[in-house]
Parts: C-alpha cells; structure tokens; sequence
C-alpha cells in the first residue's frame, strides 16, 4: 500500500544537506509551484502505472479533490481524506482505516507536489519527452540523504503531466495525469471523514 499511496502522500522530511540545484530546472518548477498555488481547488484524473521486476504490473486510475490543505483520493481499493489535521486512509478490502498525522507520512501529497523539491534534493534537468501528445520538461530530484529513489516529474506550460518514481530494485511508479480543473466547486463532505460510514471496519491510529 506505500508504495502504491506514495504520490498522494507527499509530505516529506528529507534534510538539506548540500543540494545540488540545476537552475533551468528550478525555474522551471518555481513557475510550476507558483501556478499550483494561486488554484484554491483543483481536480485531477490520473492513471498510474505500479511495476515490479519479473511480476505482473498493477494498473488502475484514481481521482483527487482538493481545497487548501485537505483533499479526497479516490482509488479502486482504497480511499484517503485529509481533513486538514488528520489523514484517513480507508481500504475496502481490508476493512480498515488508518489515521495518521500529515507530518509522518514520507512521500508525497498533492497538496505540495509542487514544494517538495525546495529542500533535501538534487535537482536536475533531464531534456524533454513527450507526453500525452504534449511535449514536457523533465525535472529529476535524488534525495539528497537516500538514494534508493528518484523522483522525475514531467512539466508542461507550468502543469504537471507525469510523476515517476523509480527505486533501485527496479520498481516503479507512474502517475499520468489525464484532466486537471482549477478553482471548481468542491462537496464539503468530501474533505471531512465520518466514521458512521463505515460501520465495520477496524480502525487504527499510528
């Protein structure tokens, strides 16, 4: 389940320790982040792509409200809300939900996607690909504490067009996003959690 919620729960704790910051591609993402910013709410559709060495990828497609600094992830098997001050990570098929603090998770969140990069990471600029028909920049950030990952993001006319992340095991993780709307009318009851929904499911707190 980390690995597949890892681009929803974008809070991170890496230290900056000695970046290495390729210039183009920070003023490229400082555009990216600044543009993210002025959107009060947004809606993203995306597909993601989950692959191990010599095991069947996993594909699935998922949906993201959010407003300020809460949000609702909608996936196949699993449902995430933030209110804010707490995460609730729901799965189905387990029947469980998790709490935890928004400070303890160690991946990404689309809240700051786009404000991940300004501390703890190498930053580099990787040419161009196209995506979706669109031709993106490509921007690398390598942990400046942990090398076992990387994350690239593609990036076109200020707007994220893809997220991987690859591991040195081989795996990998591609979020690709297919329609993104700014400034829409959010439900309420989407950013809050209300446990009499779920009736019989376990739930824990880390």
């Amino acid at each position: 389940m980390k690995k597949i919620l890892f681009l929803m729960l974008f809070t991170s704790s890496f230290l900056l320790w000695g970046q290495k910051i390729d210039a183009n591609a920070k003023t490229i993402l400082d555009n990216a982040s600044a543009q993210l910013s002025k959107s009060s709410t947004f809606y993203i559709k995306f597909n993601y792509l989950y692959t191990v060495p010599e095991q069947k990828s996993t594909t699935e497609v998922g949906q993201i409200y959010a407003a300020g600094n809460k949000y609702h992830l909608i996936l196949p098997s699993i449902t995430q809300i933030s209110d804010g001050s707490k995460i609730y990570t729901i799965s189905k098929d387990d029947k469980e939900i998790t709490i935890s603090n928004p400070e303890d998770g160690d991946g990404i969140s689309p809240i700051n996607i786009l404000n991940l990069y300004k501390k703890g990471f190498n930053i580099s600029s990787e040419g161009s690909s196209t995506v979706n028909g669109v031709k993106c920049s490509l921007i690398k950030l390598v942990p400046t504490n942990n090398k076992s990952k990387s994350i690239v993001l593609a990036i076109a006319n200020n707007k994220i067009v893809r997220v991987s992340e690859n591991y040195n095991d081989g795996s990998s993780l591609i979020l690709t996003i297919t329609d993104f709307k700014e400034n829409i009318i959010v439900n309420k009851s989407l950013l809050s959690f209300d446990s009499s929904k779920y009736p019989d499911y376990t739930i824990t707190n880390l």
